[in-house]
């Protein structure tokens, strides 16, 4: 007959009280620290398939204006903006919201590479309406129609961008509200582009304030969900009073700016990288790049031939938001008082 052991009730008690305050170490600590031990193992799987991540690279926000049938200065053509979304998909660049990019906790793919489609001025191309058989539908050859149908048949690509408008709003007034809904519910973002679009350095403190205030509060009236927290400076040009772009107050409007975007014209660093360019962002006008002329020598035709030459300064990600994943060298690099809470460094 076997002989059944039982622990007398104190022992019991005891071997309860271990078990209790043993369980959450090892939830926490065993294999090396609870969310570091798969971050490690994945970011060794990433490693594993020739990917070097690098989120201490530098990353692009694109800068569009008008979209039409042909090219021109500050205008792309329909035929190019569908190679665009190509070109980027394929070299391996993703949407993210503008945002995001700046909050430092960066969520695409693993070897991937984060990038922002700005669009200035608010004009039609870049949003459209179109009566079809008494439905009102979204003109597939405008920005935010081809930017759809690509997402529809890429869904890793992302579908939002930044629009910086104008009073009129894409130029249809019978549809401004119903844009500026759809823009809202689907991900994307508004920033301020001013009233009438002067450079803000030629301009008084006072009308540099009623610029910026008048489209805060013409988007109160539209929809008071969507958020002001950009200014976009029209020529790039940055008003005498500096701290006016990110505060200020005009006939009992006030606005609070947290950046201030440039027109141009090259890539930056991450917030949390020592040399990041603080709340004044560069931008990356679209262009194509001759280099037999040098034309287009500042757009993104330039910067993407860059990259594929010199990749190992691109901003490479390693699929895991919840760390800056660099080669262990580059920590010295990152400012720690810049990483979102929960978010580590993480070298290899």
């Amino acid at each position: 007959m076997k002989r059944t052991h039982f622990l007398r009730p104190a022992a019991a008690l005891m071997a309860l009280l271990v078990l209790s305050l043993s369980a959450p170490l090892c939830i926490s600590g065993c294999g090396g620290g609870g969310e570091s031990t798969p971050s490690r193992t994945d970011l060794e799987n990433t490693l594993k398939k020739g990917i070097k991540p690098n989120e201490l690279g530098m990353v692009m926000v694109l800068e569009y204006h008008r979209i039409e049938e042909k090219e021109g200065d500050y205008t792309r053509s329909i035929e190019n903006f569908k190679r665009d979304l190509e070109t980027l998909y394929e070299k391996g660049y993703r949407l993210v919201k503008f945002r995001d990019l700046m909050s430092g906790r960066i969520d695409v793919p693993e070897g991937t590479t984060p990038v922002v489609f700005s669009f200035d001025d608010s004009t039609e191309g870049q949003f459209r309406y179109l009566k079809e058989g008494g439905k009102v539908v979204i003109d597939p050859d405008c920005a935010v129609g081809m930017m759809n149908a690509f997402y529809q048949k890429h869904k890793d690509f992302g579908y939002t961008g930044l629009f910086n408008f104008l009073p009129g709003l894409f130029d249809q007034p019978k549809y401004v509200e119903k844009k500026v809904d759809y823009l809202q519910e689907n991900g994307f973002e508004f920033g301020n582009h001013t009233t009438n679009h002067p450079a803000l350095g030629r301009v008084t403190d006072d009308v540099v304030k009623e610029e910026i205030a008048g489209p805060v509060e013409e988007m109160k009236n539209i929809n008071p969900k969507v958020k002001m927290d950009i200014l976009c400076l029209p020529h790039g040009s940055e008003p005498k009073s500096r701290q006016l772009m990110f505060e200020g107050s005009y006939d009992g409007t006030s606005y609070l700016n947290k950046w201030a975007l440039l027109v141009g014209s090259n890539p930056f660093y991450p917030v949390y990288h020592y040399k990041n360019s603080g709340k004044v962002i560069p931008r990356i006008q679209v262009m194509d790049y001759d280099p037999e002329d040098g034309s287009g020598a500042s757009g993104s035709g330039y910067w993407l031939r860059y990259f594929d030459k010199h990749p190992e300064l691109r901003y490479l990600s390693d699929g895991n938001p919840e760390t800056v994943c660099a080669p262990e060298y580059m920590e010295p690099r990152v400012l720690e008082k810049r990483l979102p809470n929960g978010v580590s460094f993480m070298g290899y």
